[in-house]
């Protein structure tokens, strides 16, 4: 059980990211999205983008009106800029990115970018980066959109080290984006996560995997879904559960007309 026999879809909102079905165009997704009762989407910007900071202003508009007419929200979009390292010109290159995409999500009104740190060649987050972001955060707030650290890669594999570069950059305009699979293969318990992050959590992936951190769907593996759900639901949570089905990068995975009802389906399932 997830909390007292509620139902987590009528206390929480469900999402699923776009990198589980790179190969469908914006209108299927808002229809599949609708259809397998999802209450959103998060739209991703590299690679088989969805969306892009060159959108013209009238494509802009159509976009935001696309979800809008279909009662879906667009939860977030999921950036890729990165901020480790001290090399100032490839910073500055980051830092206007981000504000590109800080842009776009304003304008088809998503409240959240998502960013990295570093990449998987890794890199230590400084001051530099930490005034980048702060720069990006405060143009962010500005324009009513938050910008969100992943815990993601080396530097962002614990709350406790997310926590700290969140204290770094010292912007209300960034806060934490949780996915749940990298603390927990680096062994931390989802409570630890809660514990040092607690409220700056905004938005939240989640996914399933087995005992060798492969993905797998909802329910198969062996990830405590259910209780990062708990520990969300218990502290009075806002944001998004968004299903990051790894379609993009792993071509084998099961097709997302599979994957997608199957998370609402567990997600469902841990509240009877």
């Amino acid at each position: 059980m997830v909390s007292s026999g509620k139902d987590v879809t009528q206390v929480m909102r469900c999402c699923f990211s776009t990198l589980g079905c790179p190969e469908w165009n914006l209108t299927r997704i808002a229809d599949r999205a609708k259809h397998y009762g999802f209450d959103g989407v998060e739209l991703r910007i590299d690679g088989k983008k969805h969306i892009d900071p060159s959108m013209s202003g009238s494509e802009r508009a159509a976009v935001k009106r696309l979800f809008a007419d279909a009662g879906l929200a667009v939860a977030a979009i999921s950036g890729y800029t990165q901020f480790a390292g001290d090399d100032l010109s490839a910073l500055r290159v980051q830092h206007d990115n981000l504000i590109r995409n800080i842009d776009l999500a304003h304008d088809i009104g998503a409240p959240y970018v998502r960013t990295f740190i570093c990449g998987a060649d890794g890199g230590v987050f400084c001051a530099d980066g930490a005034r980048a972001l702060h720069s990006a955060g405060e143009r962010a707030k500005a324009q009513g959109v938050t910008v969100l650290i992943e815990t993601h890669d080396a530097l962002t594999d614990s709350g406790e080290r997310t926590k700290a570069l969140l204290d770094a950059v010292d912007s209300e305009g960034v806060a934490a984006l949780w996915d749940m699979h990298h603390t927990l293969r680096h062994h931390e318990t989802p409570e630890e996560t809660y514990a040092a992050l607690g409220t700056a959590i905004k938005h939240t992936h989640l996914k399933d995997a087995d005992a060798n951190h492969a993905l797998c769907l909802p329910g198969e593996g062996s990830l405590p879904i259910g209780k990062v759900i708990r520990v969300l639901s218990d502290h009075g949570y806002q944001g998004f559960l968004s299903f990051e089905w790894e379609k993009m990068w792993v071509s084998g995975l099961q097709e997302p007309e599979i994957a997608f009802p199957r998370f609402m389906e567990h997600i469902r399932s841990l509240s009877r």
